[in-house]
């Protein structure tokens, strides 16, 4: 009798005990993403029963997180530390997150071992881009890769022999593979470019986003049996961010085909899918990871954002950019009009024969997104300047500036709105490496104008932003000595706005420096314009912008960098105030979008820190926080 109670109370025991679990166990996650939705990043947690979590609640942005084989761990990126840093946070949140690689290199793009010991990741350390791989218990990285481009978006096949990752090589990037030393490295879509590299979990294919002949993406699969290449998905817009469930039916990716970034879901094993959208939010959702110890079952959301109109404002606001591909991200951050660069050098490289290819390029993508053109001539072939002299030389005769601006103002008549002519003629690097001369710049200014409005009267014609540099040095000319001097020379009338890269430097907008070292130049350059009797023609800023802190030698623009906070403070600053101060201002091209992201610039290449999109492509806080303003 006593054993039959016993056991029949260590049976209510265990009753209880699953009665207890079964109602208050958390559900079970399934997968994790990307969303700016609480701030300028955070990795947020879906439930099997549908309940969304905030995981990760830090002002300075945390993105692409990785799921860890047991499904309990997250790696993800952060800059929360004042750079880039992978991190390592455990999903039930009980814990603090531990900062993996704490390196003062920008480290991004993690990707989990199978046996849950080692991250593999993208690190600027090696002084461009590199895979690095590190153990979690480890203090140091190991250098994987060592080329002098790009080695990005790694991933880590469930099988444990391979890691995929997107390499650039000669300025086309495929999908490489290397043993997980970095040995045997080894190219494994010959027949097609592309980027963002995801495994199946029987690391038989792998899935990435790749490019047609006609440049358009699309979602592929490659066997690595038998080297067959399919097509899943056409996309109608920018792709990114793929991943494979680990119960292997599911490919997810982002896309920006609804007007705003967001994720999507398709079959991995049909042709032509129908993707599911899985988020709605108005806001920047990415980088989804599935957990590899749960079933993904997707749901169509449904309240779809819809895409916030461009405002209606007398102020024209654009961005310079690098990669083409991101034009559509002009209109996402509110802007209507985009910079883009004629090289005349490379578009006529001998007198008369013309290569359109970079133009072509040029207005074609930011003509398919509605964007308006600044586009800036500079650059002066080896035909029309003097032997062994640089790029920026002004040419010989000023007929040949003439004949070559006619053909290309002909040529895109009704798609180029405004013509930028020269960049920055008061400094002497960009005068040919001779003291800055305003008045044969105002004589190239005149040829240039006459020319573009005899071929296309309405194109705008705007003088070549001038640096902002005070009282000049022996490298350049004060831009108020050089904007008088253009005057003198008889420059009124040949330009219908006067070009000006006046920069912060990095400090408020509303500062005035008394050495002329701030936003506020342009005061003093409309007064010169004003004693000129030329007040009513405008300025545009052409250039404009704030670098930020990087350990990195940037020479002089070391000078005044600034958060990635103060980033986005000053410039949401500067927008607000231009056109509420200085009406005389009618334009402000900010500088620049995405300078980090491109493989032809170097980690200490000063550009990429004014960019407001990180290196893995993620928004930086000035990027959300302009957007915001749309």
């Amino acid at each position: 009798m006593p054993h039959k109670f016993l056991f029949l109370s260590l049976i209510f025991i265990i009753l209880l005990g699953l009665y207890y679990y079964a109602t208050t166990a958390k559900p079970l996650p399934l997968y994790a993403f990307a969303s700016t939705s609480a701030g300028n990043g955070d990795i947020f947690i879906m439930a099997s029963n549908g309940q969304l979590r905030n995981l990760t609640h830090d002002p300075s942005g945390d993105w692409d997180a990785a799921w860890s084989p047991n499904g309990k761990t997250l790696a993800f990126t952060s800059h929360r530390s004042g750079n880039s840093d992978i991190w390592l946070i455990k999903v039930d949140g009980q814990t603090p997150p531990q900062n993996l690689t704490n390196d003062p290199s920008w480290d991004y793009s993690p990707t989990w071992s199978p046996n849950g010991q080692r991250v593999a990741f993208v690190s600027e350390r090696d002084g461009d881009y590199e895979i690095f791989v590190q153990d979690i218990s480890a203090d140091k990285a190991i250098q994987l890769t060592f080329n002098h481009e790009m080695d990005r978006s790694p991933a880590w096949s469930p099988n444990g022999n391979s890691i995929a990752f997107a390499a650039v090589r000669e300025g086309v990037e495929r999908i490489h593979a290397m043993h997980p030393d970095g040995t045997a490295e080894q190219v494994m879509t010959s027949q097609i470019e592309g980027t963002a590299p995801a495994w199946s979990p029987d690391s038989t294919q792998v899935a990435f986003i790749g490019w047609d002949k006609q440049n358009r993406a699309g979602i592929y699969t490659i066997d690595l049996k038998t080297n067959n290449l399919s097509q899943h998905y056409h996309g109608r817009a920018w792709l990114g961010s793929l991943d494979w469930s680990a119960d292997g039916p599911w490919l997810t990716f982002t896309s920006w085909e609804a007007g705003n970034h967001e994720i999507y879901a398709l079959q991995a094993n049909l042709a032509n899918p129908t993707p599911y959208r899985l988020t709605c939010q108005a806001a920047w959702d990415d980088f989804l990871t599935f957990n590899p110890q749960a079933k993904f079952s997707p749901t169509n959301c449904t309240a779809p954002a819809k895409p916030t109109p461009l405002p209606q404002t007398n102020l024209i606001k654009g961005l310079s950019l690098a990669d083409l591909s991101k034009a559509y991200l002009v209109n996402d951050v509110g802007f209507a009009w985009a910079k883009g660069l004629v090289n005349w050098a490379t578009v006529e490289p001998k007198r008369g024969k013309f290569r359109w290819v970079d133009p072509d390029n040029v207005v074609k993508a930011f003509g398919d997104q509605h964007l308006k053109i600044l586009m800036r001539i500079h650059g002066t072939p080896d035909w029309a300047k003097p032997a062994k002299t640089i790029l920026s030389q002004p040419p010989d005769d000023l007929a040949d500036f003439g004949t070559f601006l006619t053909a290309v103002a002909t040529r895109y008549r009704g798609k180029i709105a405004a013509y930028e002519i020269w960049n920055e003629p008061n400094l002497t690097y960009e005068w040919g490496n001779q003291s800055p001369d305003p008045t044969t710049y105002t004589a190239m200014l005149k040829t240039a104008y006459q020319a573009i409005k005899q071929a296309d009267p309405d194109a705008l014609v705007i003088s070549g932003g001038l640096a902002t540099t005070g009282n000049g040095s022996p490298t350049a000319m004060g831009d108020l000595v050089f904007l008088q001097g253009m005057y003198t020379a008889g420059a009124q009338g040949y330009f219908d706005a006067f070009g000006s890269h006046a920069y912060t430097f990095g400090n408020s907008p509303d500062l005035v420096d008394p050495y002329g070292l701030s936003l506020s130049r342009v005061v003093e350059q409309h007064q010169v314009m004003t004693t000129n009797g030329d007040s009513d023609t405008p300025i545009w800023i052409t250039e404009t912008g704030c670098a930020i802190k990087t350990h990195w030698d940037l020479g002089i623009h070391s000078i005044g960098n600034v958060t990635e906070a103060q980033q986005a403070e000053y410039l949401a600053r500067l927008y607000e105030k231009v056109p509420r101060d200085w009406p005389f201002v009618k334009a402000v091209f900010l500088f620049n979008l995405d300078f980090s992201t491109v493989s032809w610039y170097p980690t200490h290449e000063q550009m990429r820190w004014y960019a407001i999109l990180n290196p893995d492509q993620t928004p930086r806080p000035a990027y959300i926080e302009l957007g915001s303003r749309k």
